[in-house]
């Protein structure tokens, strides 16, 4: 009897536990992958693309510090990262964001073509309308003035209504 009851006891406590353990799981959405520079401004562009995606998408980003000589085409390409900024355009990355100078967000196929990332194009292209290099230097100045980049991008987001 006292077998019987510890059975159904240990039962009983699986099964809850199982079923938090898949709740909580169910939380955690896809991530896209960025890579970018180690330095302060590839940490204000990853800011820039993961904030602004994540408040009109709720999907969330994962910063990727390229290699030592390694472009974020050859990245792409090697299928380590789905987005990266580059100045160079090849065949292995479609142009999804211009920032100026040359500077551009390029895509790799999960992006643009997983039903988990439908909304990420027309936010990309919302994006665009509104981001020029006045608005990228309004930014590197608060990161100049002692910012940390996180709180500069979302900070002048938040004052232009943008999130």
């Amino acid at each position: 009897m006292v077998v019987s009851a510890l059975k159904t006891t240990l039962l009983t406590l699986s099964l809850l536990f199982i079923l938090q353990v898949t709740a909580s799981l169910s939380c955690f959405g896809p991530k896209l992958f960025i890579g970018v520079a180690p330095d302060l401004e590839g940490e204000m562009r990853y800011h820039l693309v993961s904030i602004y995606l994540h408040e009109k998408t709720g999907i969330d980003s994962v910063r990727v510090e390229l290699k030592q000589g390694q472009t974020a085409i050859d990245a792409i390409s090697a299928q380590e990262i789905d987005l990266g900024f580059a100045t160079v355009a090849e065949t292995s990355g479609v142009a999804v964001l211009d920032l100026g100078e040359g500077l551009k967000l390029y895509s790799g196929e999960r992006p643009l073509n997983d039903l988990q990332f439908t909304t990420v194009g027309r936010v990309f292209k919302k994006l665009q309308k509104r981001i020029d290099q006045n608005n990228l230097d309004l930014i590197r100045q608060g990161i100049k003035n002692g910012e940390l980049p996180a709180a500069a991008v979302r900070d002048f987001m938040m004052k232009n209504g943008w999130i």
